[in-house]
């Protein structure tokens, strides 16, 4: 594959139109998913005994399934988003068939990531910037945990600084929409979730530019 730049200008930039074209089912996926998924999970953090019990350790396992399985329908109607494609609340649920593939992968990613900061930090960058597309690998083609894995890792292996400018943006552009009141997050989460969808798509459709074409404004 030959050497690529992310357009970060034209990638935002079209990545806002698609936000405005479907910002009411946006917004409602975005409150669906801070409701059902963070609120519960923060609320139980605050709550949480300081020696864990058994009861404890289990509720505290299923909030995170119930997160990690809607970032997976979250990331899955931003995919669909960015190509137009017909879309309901229901691909938000729907995904129990690659649930388990998604929820193993997340575990591998994370504890990789963490162990990779904790020791130098950089090795946890690198490791964050070159697995992080496999849930898409997981989405569109049911791939397993280790395969879509492999798959980004090998679909990233050019663009190891640009893609590392890319991440800095996104923490960038979170952050702030965190800083807002939290409100700010139901834009900048969709939007910087939009933005990865497309340059996956770029990378796996071999466009010369990114984002490709088709993901022009």
């Amino acid at each position: 594959m030959q050497q690529l730049s992310i357009d970060l200008a034209s990638l935002f930039k079209f990545c806002f139109q698609q936000y405005k074209s479907y910002a009411s089912f946006i917004i409602g996926a975005a409150l669906t998913f801070i409701v059902l998924a963070v609120i519960p999970q923060v609320y139980f953090m605050m709550r949480a005994p300081e020696n864990p019990t058994v009861e404890t350790q289990f509720v505290s396992f299923l909030l995170t399934a119930v997160q990690i399985f809607l970032s997976l329908g979250f990331t899955k109607l931003m995919l669909l988003l960015v190509q137009d494609a017909p879309v309901s609340v229901a691909d938000m649920f729907n995904n129990f068939r690659i649930f388990f593939s998604y929820f193993v992968a997340s575990f591998i990613y994370g504890l990789a990531v963490s162990l990779g900061l904790l020791l130098l930090v950089l090795p946890g960058i690198w490791i964050a910037i070159r697995f992080q597309f496999f849930p898409y690998f997981i989405i569109e083609n049911g791939d397993s945990s280790f395969t879509a894995l492999q798959k980004s890792y090998n679909l990233s292996q050019d663009l190891l600084l640009e893609l590392f400018v890319f991440g800095v943006a996104v923490v960038f552009l979170n952050l702030i929409g965190a800083l807002l009141l939290g409100i700010g997050i139901i834009f900048t989460y969709p939007l910087t979730t939009m933005a990865t969808a497309v340059i996956y798509r770029s990378l796996i459709e071999e466009s010369e530019t990114i984002p490709a074409n088709s993901y022009q404004s």
